[in-house]
């Protein structure tokens, strides 16, 4: 197992103003051997790194495409670029590309009211620990990429109610920030069995707050197949019951599932 000890998600400035490059290393990746391409959440958690660096403020929600494949991409370039708000909601846009081709676009609003009093209505379910769980495969195969960077523990699935709940955690000890759950709310293709090898369309995440506590409970239910696509949300919560974030995604349905 190779874990990496830097946030593979993380970029640095590029040479134009809101310009952001992430250097693509391995534990970003999936994919099969010889044909890595950079898993929908880290690009996600990419941009949402470049979008809080470039407002100097924190995530509240965004929302990015999925459009064209990054397969063997060394870098990604995120432009980002504020279309709206106030001073304290701003709405951004970003775009990412590899090799100048556009392959995801990122709408997204940053910022605070203050002040705010919060309030929670979500309450985490009633589920075994994770030293009580079983271990889980994802199926990401290859070593030193994205499955070498997690622990994940399965707490409940039932295929009938299209439900399924697993606790995760990074394996070389990041908090679940902003980046780490954008990262963890792309888990949702794969949470049922018809769902796995299937392409994700989008991803819209939530983000509440963070913990440095390292599990997280994903709570992923599917609402529907249909036209050979499949919708479906998330809540996350810290392992003391603290909802994180909210997710939810649509994907297209593999022709011929992928088995463990």
């Amino acid at each position: 197992m190779s874990v990496s000890r830097f946030p593979f998600w993380r970029v640095a400035p590029g040479e134009r103003e809101g310009e952001f490059i992430l250097p693509v290393m391995p534990p970003a990746t999936v994919g099969p051997e010889g044909a890595p391409h950079v898993m929908g959440g880290v690009a996600l958690a990419a941009a949402v790194d470049a979008l809080e660096l470039a407002s100097g403020q924190t995530l509240l929600w965004s929302n990015i495409q999925f459009l064209a494949p990054t397969t063997h991409a060394e870098e990604l370039l995120v432009s980002c670029e504020q279309c709206g708000g106030g001073q304290s909601v701003g709405q951004w846009l970003a775009e990412i590309r590899s090799n100048g081709r556009v392959t995801h676009r990122v709408n997204a609003a940053l910022g605070a009211r203050e002040p705010s009093e919060q309030r929670v209505f979500s309450a985490m379910p009633d589920v075994p620990a994770p030293d009580d769980c079983t271990p889980g495969d994802r199926g990401w195969g290859v070593p030193g990429t994205l499955g070498d960077q997690f622990d994940i523990r399965i707490a409940m699935e039932d295929e009938e109610r299209g439900m399924q709940v697993l606790w995760s955690r990074s394996q070389a000890g990041f908090k679940a920030d902003s980046g780490w759950l954008a990262i963890v709310s792309d888990f949702f293709l794969g949470a049922h069995p018809a769902t796995r090898g299937g392409s994700s369309l989008d991803d819209t995440f939530r983000f509440i707050q963070g913990c440095d506590d390292g599990w997280v409970l994903s709570v992923t239910e599917f609402a529907a197949f249909d036209r050979g696509v499949v919708h479906g949300s998330a809540k996350h919560f810290s392992q003391d019951g603290r909802l994180l974030a909210i997710s939810s995604q649509s994907g297209v349905l593999p022709r011929i599932p992928r088995t463990p």
